[in-house]
């Protein structure tokens, strides 16, 4: 079997001092896809890898997304 290789990529989705109190699921997906996009233009190597996982995690009033990648 080939080996599967694997990416990580962190980045902002929402912060409490640039966005409103209040965030909706709908507002959530939105953000979160526009987050895979703005990975991808950063990563432009990420072109043979798909979308595996996403994990949040909140750091310093923070919303981060955590995209694992693999090919």
């Amino acid at each position: 079997m080939g080996e599967e290789t694997k990416r990580h990529v962190v980045l902002p989705v929402w912060s409490e001092r640039s966005s409103s109190c209040t965030l909706s699921v709908e507002g959530l997906i939105g953000r979160l896809q526009r987050v895979v996009r703005q990975a991808r233009v950063q990563h432009p190597d990420l072109a043979d890898y798909r979308l595996h996982d996403v994990h949040l995690r909140i750091e310093g009033g923070e919303l981060r997304a955590v995209l694992d990648f693999r090919k």
